[in-house]
């Protein structure tokens, strides 16, 4: 009787540790999974956080452009300026074509419906026009690290007086394509 009592009590013992070996890998796979979570989060909130630090930035040298007057590159408007007046031709603010931005409306023979027009940043701190479009051009903005750069022009029937600008950073992680936009108003100087 003595051996039967020994068999069943090894017998639990074993079904014992089979059961809290069970639920100590439940509990370590569940803080591993909540460990990982985390760290995702918290590259997502770095990520999303230097991204909007970039379309801010984007923002006031759009800004520092109009206040210097810049030229606007690419074939916009036929070499366009943030000047009110005829663009300078010659000198560090010279302008390919004679328009400025603000006698130049975003329709449909210039810009894609909704009217936007894409540009980016030049290492001038001035923007190039890359193209009008429904959605940004891949591969076409400022490259920043892990993110690239467009800048959004549109207006309305008060073209003359002010201008629509969105910085969009586009950057792309493990959980998919992000996008960050700040928007604001310029007016003509």
């Amino acid at each position: 009787m003595r051996n039967s009592k020994f068999k069943s009590q090894s017998g639990q013992t074993l079904v014992e540790a089979v059961v809290v070996i069970a639920v100590g890998t439940i509990v370590v796979g569940a803080l591993v999974f909540a460990t990982i979570a985390s760290l995702r989060n918290s590259q997502v909130a770095k990520n999303q956080s230097q991204a909007t630090k970039l379309a801010q930035e984007g923002i006031e040298k759009v800004r520092a452009s109009r206040d210097r007057a810049s030229c606007i590159g690419g074939s916009f408007g036929g070499g366009s300026c943030w000047t009110s007046d005829t663009c300078p031709t010659t000198g560090s603010n010279a302008c390919a074509g004679p328009g400025n931005i603000w006698g130049t409306q975003m329709t449909a023979s210039i810009c894609v419906s909704p009217y936007n027009c894409y540009f980016k940043i030049n290492s001038s701190g001035d923007l190039d026009y890359i193209s009008s479009s429904a959605s940004p051009p891949s591969g076409q903005g400022e490259s920043l690290d892990n993110f690239t750069r467009y800048i959004i022009l549109s207006d309305d029937a008060n073209y003359t007086n002010w201008k629509n600008v969105i910085s969009l950073v586009i950057w792309n992680d493990f959980s998919g394509i992000h996008e960050s936009r700040v928007s604001t108003v310029l007016r003509k100087l």
